[in-house]
């Protein structure tokens, strides 16, 4: 035990003070509100790891399949997650220990700790020069030189870094998908039969949507079609098309199941030109603008979840529901699946490709027939819930 003995004018006032527990806070009694000295809840921190991952959200959540391996590498790891403010509910605190959102402050706390293992897995450059910051023997993933510019701290980094720069690679010629590309490049431990997404669903979130579900008229327990009815607005490309949702919704209404169609503020018009064209009681909308936690929540009440390749998906990779997930322009092949779902990717020929704009007629998105999807859908409808072949946890 790190040991720090604090003296009053006499010894009634001393105390005595554990600073490598991993439940000291230092301003405040910790979450178990007793003194150090033989606390039957002490717990030393063992390897101290910070892990550098900001963006984008779809990202920082499917960068939660490392934590199983970090575990069985590290078993008594003390685990540090730097990510940006909006992320923050995106990392497990039941498992990393402080999880920091990108500030000043971050960069303060940067100049003066110590880490055993630091693991950096921003491209960006301005988020990649954290890892130059922190104070470590062992850095692996991105840094940038003095020059700024970014480059591989590790050899095994090497292959991920290359796909960065090689879009014939990346495109044409990988087949290996992001959690096995990015074990390999920071050098943990994967298994796909047992490390999968983690994510922590809190109470509070999951009561606001089961109100949500339940004041739509829905049963508790109601098999459901969740549609994530929209995608990220960087690429060109990622969400279907409004008049195949209105051909599948039309199919979907005769086989009457029943649709609940989620999404941001940037799908609230989609949603209401939806609910325009269909009146009926087979579709629900419980709104949007919601938190994250309500939104994965939400998502874990579906069945299954029709989704383009956007955080939605990677959602409802989470928290267990059959996801049928749409790709066109972007790389259908770095997404697993863990057998709970299909892909369906565009037959364009010059899919995928990455653009921010692209005026191609038909698109790539343009190209995926309401038929194929609705077939893709009914198949993933009749099997058993995939909540209960998930794997989150058996690593740990």
């Amino acid at each position: 035990m790190m040991k720090l003995s604090v003296f009053g004018k006499d010894t009634a006032h001393s105390i005595e003070v554990a600073l490598d527990c991993r439940h000291y806070i230092g301003d405040r009694p910790c979450k178990f509100n007793r003194e150090c000295r033989e606390c039957p809840e002490y717990s030393p921190q063992g390897t101290r790891i910070l892990i550098i991952k900001t963006g984008a959200l779809g990202d920082v959540l499917r960068t939660t399949i490392l934590l199983g391996g970090i575990k069985r590498k590290y078993p008594d790891s003390h685990l540090t997650w730097i990510t940006a403010p909006g992320a923050v509910s995106l990392v497990p605190k039941s498992i990393v220990d402080r999880v920091w959102p990108y500030s000043v402050e971050v960069i303060a706390r940067l100049s003066v700790e110590e880490f055993d293992l630091v693991l950096s897995l921003d491209k960006e450059p301005e988020v990649a020069a954290l890892s130059m910051i922190a104070r470590s023997k062992d850095k692996r993933g991105m840094g940038v030189d003095g020059c700024g510019a970014v480059y591989p701290l590790n050899k095994e980094m090497s292959y991920y870094y290359r796909l960065g720069l090689d879009n014939d690679l990346k495109f044409h010629h990988n087949r290996r998908t992001y959690p096995d590309l990015l074990a390999e490049a920071v050098n943990i431990p994967y298994d796909p039969a047992v490390d999968d997404y983690h994510l922590d669903l809190g109470e509070a979130d999951r009561e606001k949507a089961r109100c949500l579900f339940l004041g739509t008229g829905l049963s508790p327990g109601q098999k459901v079609l969740g549609i994530n009815t929209g995608a990220g607005g960087v690429f060109v490309n990622k969400d279907w098309t409004l008049l195949g949702y209105v051909a599948l919704l039309q199919e979907l209404e005769k086989r009457g199941i029943t649709v609940l169609l989620l999404g941001g503020d940037r799908e609230s018009d989609r949603i209401s030109e939806l609910h325009r064209r269909f009146e009926g009681p087979f579709i629900k909308d419980v709104g949007t603008g919601h938190s994250l936690g309500v939104f994965a929540s939400l998502v874990s009440m579906c069945h299954v979840v029709l989704t383009g390749d956007t955080l939605g998906m990677h959602v409802a990779l989470s928290v267990g529901a059959r996801v049928v997930s749409l790709f066109g322009s972007t790389q259908p092949t770095e997404i697993e699946m863990f057998g709970r779902g299909e892909k369906i990717i565009t037959p364009i020929e010059c899919a995928p490709c990455y653009k921010r704009s692209c005026d191609i007629h038909p698109s790539c998105m343009e190209m995926i027939r309401p038929e194929t999807v609705l077939a893709s859908i009914l198949r993933q409808w009749d099997m058993p819930s995939a909540k209960n072949l998930r794997t989150i946890g058996k690593s740990l």
